[in-house]
């Protein structure tokens, strides 16, 4: 029963992403908004509206452990299991503006995360040094996106391809924009719960709540997307589209969440998590920078990556590893 609230929190927000995004998109169309900033401004901004409002539900009820641990397990999610999952399938090309770009966000997130790590808190001023740097962020996306074909641009490319099909009506869009708010208003607020209670039941930390469970929960929409996207060979898309995710995550998320609820850093993720996130995003980039493509086998070590992480995970909350047994 207990754990029947977190996994139905968890499927709401997964319903809730898609009808935001099919919302928010039609509203794009409905208004002619041009796909460049359709993939900027909608697509890349409701992508991560799942971590915002889990993040913002678990701040505000003062759970900061599942709030910060479902951030940055989230992103080691998608940076390591995600796009190993999605080399696996298919070599991912990763063209050099995609990792100089996102990819110096990412970093940038990182290191404010270490440096918010090394002051115990994420403080309103952290937040609103995060936020300045994700408007700089999106101002380099339209300048360096903007008059390219879309085999050049990750967010045109994101926009094509999700608005590809029927136009809904204006009003058919802005019921499933309204609407998929209210589900996932709802769907964070029963995972934030769910995970409490879980927690409790297992005697699990919070912030391993939701550093596993959450997370998978959170990244769950990016992983079946990437998963689409693979098997059609548009690499290019996948990478862009999970670093500029983690990006948004760390700098937008983290940054609005903070400059409303200040949030104290929990010491696991002061210790270990946080470095372990700017560790994995170090060794990430200049994989993908190897012939600018991440091939099938540093995808597999990308995911065995993220099973050693779990099992680190399961030993520091106390479980035996299986050479302990």
């Amino acid at each position: 029963m207990v754990s029947g609230i977190l996994i139905a929190g968890l499927v709401l927000i997964l319903i809730a992403s898609e009808m935001i995004l099919r919302g928010g998109v039609g509203l794009a169309r409905q208004f002619d908004i041009s796909p460049l900033y359709t993939g900027i401004f909608v697509l890349s901004v409701l992508t991560v509206m799942p971590e915002l409002f889990v993040t913002y539900r678990a701040a505000a009820m003062g759970h900061t452990g599942m709030a910060l641990g479902g951030i940055i397990g989230s992103n080691l999610f998608d940076l390591l299991f995600v796009i190993g999952l999605g080399a696996l399938i298919h070599p991912l090309a990763s063209p050099p503006k995609v990792l100089f770009r996102d990819g110096t966000a990412l970093l940038a997130g990182c290191a404010g995360l270490v440096v918010c790590a090394l002051e115990g808190a994420v403080s309103r001023q952290a937040g609103a040094a995060l936020l300045a740097i994700f408007a700089a962020y999106l101002v380099i996306l339209v300048l360096t996106d903007w008059r390219r074909a879309s085999d050049h641009s990750v967010p045109l490319a994101r926009a094509l391809r999700r608005s590809h099909g029927e136009i809904p009506s204006l009003a058919a869009s802005f019921f499933f924009l309204v609407l998929g708010v209210i589900v996932l208003g709802l769907g964070a607020h029963l995972s934030v719960i769910g995970g409490i209670h879980v927690a409790t039941e297992l005697g699990w930390s919070e912030t391993t709540v939701g550093l596993m469970m959450i997370a998978f929960g959170l990244s769950s929409p990016k992983l079946f997307t990437t998963l689409v996207v693979a098997v059609r060979g548009e690499g290019a898309v996948v990478v862009g589209q999970i670093l500029g995710a983690c990006a948004f995550n760390l700098l937008a998320v983290l940054g609005l969440v903070a400059l409303i609820h200040p949030m104290a850093i929990p010491e696991q993720l002061r210790h270990a998590d946080i470095f372990v996130l700017a560790i994995a995003s170090l060794i990430l980039l200049p994989l993908l920078a190897m012939h600018w493509r991440l091939s099938r086998p540093r995808g597999v070590l990308l995911m065995i990556a993220y099973g050693c992480y779990l099992g680190f995970l399961l030993w520091r909350q106390g479980l035996p590893l299986p050479w302990e047994l």
